[in-house]
């Protein structure tokens, strides 16, 4: 399918956008005809969004003239309400990667981590599985080693009651294998004492080292999605090649309460390294959040020696070791300021020496705004690095070279826009490339480390050209708003290749606000566009992958630049695709962050805007500051400081200004009927924002309702996003 995307460029005048505003005159039979599908067709259309398979991991191994490329991939199952992860084997000739052969997909949602021998044919597994004996449905973790595909051993890590349950999330969850494959090393909870209420104490035998009347104990956890993560600690598991592995095979490492490790890797067959969060000034929630205080450590596992590695100002993140060099690589930042930012590749040499990669940036790279590398991501000398990272509207991947500190810009597989490192080994590079308009692909190729600037790589694609059917394809448009001081800003448009003459618009800003919406394929845009839908992914200044003039701009003006940026671009884009677009029919839909925008243009713009539909919106910092996770991040967004002092922010004033900056300060002015979709047990965004919306709504006779669902931030459970999104397209409907 040819690539229907245009990049134009306009010149930005400073009009006010307001002069756009419009009343509604078109007859609502006309408008109501433009949305005409049914129920049953929004949920069919849900069901083929369903099917879409998202690529999150792979990993090559070369045998002979063989490659075995094993893939790890998603997709919602909605038979069983979960989403299911599976895994596939592609066979290819190691010499023009032919594919030979594809083996079934085989589920592995059961397991949570991972681990590879480096030198022989073994793998440990972390694996949960329902406890059939707990009364409170509890899950199970084994840790399973299969060694010559064989199960060799299996255990129940809580067996040796030495630790709490194993982390096994994506910050600071790890499982691996010592280069001598004699030790594995992972974190879990650390062992608390038992608890003992006073009802209890004097009429049973208390437990030695047990705490009576503190059940009720507020504990400090790292927040939103790692609720009940309090304090990890370093476990070293003893392999016993024997059948049967003895008491003393699971030792805890000790370490200091002030932190929190995390992101563990061997150096050697002795020591190892990772990342230390700090406590104080307290645990601030982490996920989606590169800026906390963080250091590398190194420890010895025998004399239990720390040494630490750049400084406790910065962060630290995703360390990689090449073994041959004894390098680490890992990624910093300034501590504190907005939750994502620009991070620094540094270098820890054999000698200790912390090294900044001076690479500046350039119009094909804008920085490194991902937060971790890929797990194998350096080439067998050493001298390059491979990462993605999102540069503007696109995600690319790039190759570092470390003696020369160049960046280059890997050559993009066919049909696609952008790319993502998967896995590199010896000379073979896995990536999934990406588009807006076609579900993700695979595809290898071969690089030169000599000539990786000379020498484009040559992909092949392993998965076929996943093409959307013939009347389901999709089509896009880019538009760039130029602006003074060398920074700009974008929109990407994703519509039915073929599409009505009244064709609705979602317009649905990202969150963040510093992430960004990048070319890789949509679950939900594709959902929209089948019901008729096109969709507007706006980058506001502010986000990441646009440099950091660019997203410090954006600080202490949220609300308001944000806002303006995001209508003008709905507003050009409309003008641009007048021939389709149809601007009595612009719908609003965004969450967190985006939440806070398309609350904010509903009432900023309530004449334009149709309907609105928001999950776990941001509706007023004053009242979320005590409450969040993320306290810090109302101090920094309001541009009151970088969020490192908290408790000296209490004042009249501080709480005025953000609500200044907030959306209720324009609930009396929303025209447009809202849908408010809540996480009961969000601690990012906590469900009071949207309740205190939802009343202030009623009572200014605006038709709202409110579905609260027992989920978290994203909303992610299959069972909720189905009902959201449905219910979303069925509220945007009914508001005609």
């Amino acid at each position: 399918m040819p690539f229907h995307s245009r990049r134009t460029i306009f010149t930005i005048h400073n009009r006010l956008c307001h002069e756009n505003s419009r009343s509604f005159k078109q007859p609502f039979n006309r408008l109501r005809m433009a949305l005409k599908y049914t129920l049953e067709e929004a949920v069919s259309a849900w069901r083929r969004t369903s099917q879409i398979v998202f690529y999150n991991a792979g990993r090559l191994d070369i045998q002979n003239d063989v490659i075995d490329v094993a893939v790890t991939a998603s997709q919602r199952n909605l038979a069983k309400e979960e989403s299911i992860k599976f895994q596939t084997h592609y066979i290819a000739q190691k010499n023009n990667f032919n594919l030979l052969s594809q083996t079934p997909s085989s589920d592995v949602s059961t397991e949570k981590l991972k681990a590879f021998g480096r030198t022989s044919n073994v793998t440990a597994i972390i694996r949960e599985i329902p406890d059939s004996k707990s009364a409170e449905k509890k899950n199970r973790q084994l840790l399973e080693i299969w060694k010559d595909n064989y199960l060799h051993s299996s255990v129940d890590l809580q067996v040796f009651d030495k630790h709490g349950k194993v982390y096994t999330d994506g910050t600071f969850g790890c499982l691996e294998f010592s280069p001598d494959e004699k030790h594995l090393v992972y974190l879990a909870e650390k062992k608390e004492p038992k608890k003992q209420s006073f009802l209890q104490f004097g009429m049973a035998a208390t437990a030695e080292g047990s705490k009576v009347g503190v059940e009720y104990d507020f504990v400090e956890d790292w927040g939103e999605q790692l609720v009940g993560k309090s304090q990890p600690v370093i476990c070293i598991f003893k392999v016993d090649w024997e059948p049967f592995q003895s008491e003393d095979c699971v030792r805890i490492l000790e370490a200091s309460e002030e932190w929190s490790p995390g992101q563990l890797i061997w150096c050697s067959n002795n020591q190892l390294a990772g990342v230390a969060w700090f406590h104080q000034p307290r645990r601030l929630g982490i996920i989606y959040c590169s800026n906390r205080p963080s250091q590398i450590f190194k420890v010895d596992i025998s004399s239990g020696k720390y040494d630490w590695f750049g400084l406790k100002t910065n962060t630290a993140a995703s360390p990689r070791h090449h073994s041959e060099s004894d390098t680490i690589l890992y990624l910093s930042s300034l501590a504190y300021g907005p939750h994502h930012k620009e991070q620094k590749i540094s270098s820890i040499s054999s000698d200790g020496t912390v090294r900044q990669v001076e690479t500046g940036t350039s119009e094909s790279y804008q920085g490194m705004y991902n937060q971790s590398f890929p797990e194998r991501c350096w080439s067998p000398d050493g001298k390059l690095v491979f990462f993605t990272t999102p540069c503007k509207s696109s995600v690319q991947s790039y190759a570092l070279n470390l003696d020369s500190s160049n960046i280059c810009k890997l050559s993009l597989p066919e049909g696609c826009t952008g790319s993502v490192v998967l896995d590199v080994f010896q000379d073979v590079i896995l990536v999934c490339g990406v588009s807006l308009i076609r579900p993700d692909q695979l595809f290898i190729g071969r690089f030169n480390s000599d000539k990786i600037n000379e020498e484009p790589i040559e992909w092949k694609c392993l998965t076929g050209k996943n093409e959307l059917p013939p009347t389901q394809s999709l089509a896009s448009d880019l538009l760039s708003v130029k602006l003074p001081g060398d920074m700009e800003y974008e929109a990407s448009l994703i519509y039915p290749k073929n599409p009505s003459k009244k064709t609705p618009l979602v317009v649905a800003p990202h969150g963040g606000p510093h992430s960004v919406s990048t070319d890789q394929f949509k679950a939900e845009v594709y959902f929209f566009s089948q019901l008729g839908y096109a969709v507007l992914l706006v980058n506001f200044r502010g986000s990441t992958g646009f440099g950091e003039k660019s997203l410090y701009s954006l600080l202490g003006k949220v609300g308001e630049q944000d806002v303006q940026e995001v209508h003008n671009a709905t507003v050009q884009m409309i003008e641009k695709h007048s021939e389709f677009l149809d601007k009595e029919l612009v719908f609003l839909f965004g969450g967190s962050h985006g939440g806070f925008l398309v609350t904010h243009l509903s009432g900023q713009y309530p004449d334009f805007y149709r309907a609105v539909s928001t999950r776990n919106p941001v509706i007023d910092m004053a009242t979320m500051f005590p409450i969040t996770d993320i306290a810090d991040w109302t101090i920094v967004e309001s541009n009151l400081g970088d969020g490192s002092e908290l408790e000296k922010l209490l004042e009249p004033k501080t709480l005025s200004k953000m609500w200044e900056l907030s959306p209720i300060r324009y609930v009396k002015q929303v025209k447009a009927p809202t849908l408010l979709l809540v996480g009961k047990i969000d601690r990012r965004v906590p469900p009071t924002q949207s309740i205190e919306y939802y009343r202030a709504l009623q009572l200014h006779g605006i038709k709202t309702r409110m579905i609260m669902y027992e989920d978290c931030h994203p909303l992610s459970q299959v069972p909720v996003d189905t009902d959201a999104l449905i219910n979303t397209v069925m509220w945007f409907q009914q508001s005609l």
